[in-house]
């Protein structure tokens, strides 16, 4: 389902699949015990179909574990907004994501997560960080793997506006 505030700038599913496969960093929200919002960011994979996440459960376990096993709703954001360093008004853009996360621990669904994230943000290059990611402090595999298949998607991109330079704007 894809929806958003104003018809004019929502993005297509091949808009949103596209902007997701840009190197950009997801906000994931979980909900605290004490009922107050949580928020992490962090490197993700989308497949298509579902986010992936992988979090560290090693060392230092995340507060956001221990929320998504107690209330496993949850939301992801995942926007860029130029307008703060350019001064437009118009250059942004973002995907808005709510649902319900499946955490696992199994070992080679971790190796296969961590390898692909790293893979995304660092190239080939990431696989030299593969053990220590893995281990997260801690001698073995210590990741929580988190995927979200997404109930409610938002997508928007103001540079759809009339007049903006999103390649609608009227030059002659």
């Amino acid at each position: 389902m894809i929806f958003t505030w104003a018809p004019g700038v929502a993005m297509s599913r091949d808009e949103i699949n596209s902007f997701l496969q840009q190197k950009l960093v997801a906000r994931l929200t979980s909900i605290r015990p004490d009922g107050y919002p949580h928020t992490t960011p962090l490197w993700y994979v989308w497949d298509g179909a579902a986010i992936w996440f992988e979090i560290g459960a090693g060392a230092r376990p995340r507060q956001h574990i221990r929320n998504l096993r107690q209330n496993p709703k949850l939301c992801v954001m995942i926007d860029r907004d130029a307008r703060p360093e350019h001064g437009g008004v118009f250059d942004a853009q973002g995907v808005l994501m709510r649902g319900t996360v499946e955490l696992s621990t199994d070992e080679t669904l971790q190796e296969e997560v961590s390898r692909k994230v790293l893979t995304r943000y660092l190239g080939d290059e990431g696989e030299q960080y593969l053990d220590d990611m893995l281990q997260d402090g801690k001698p073995g595999k210590n990741r929580v793997v988190a995927k979200i298949v997404p109930e409610h998607i938002s997508g928007w991109d103001f540079r759809k506006l009339p007049g903006t330079d999103g390649g609608l704007a009227d030059n002659s």
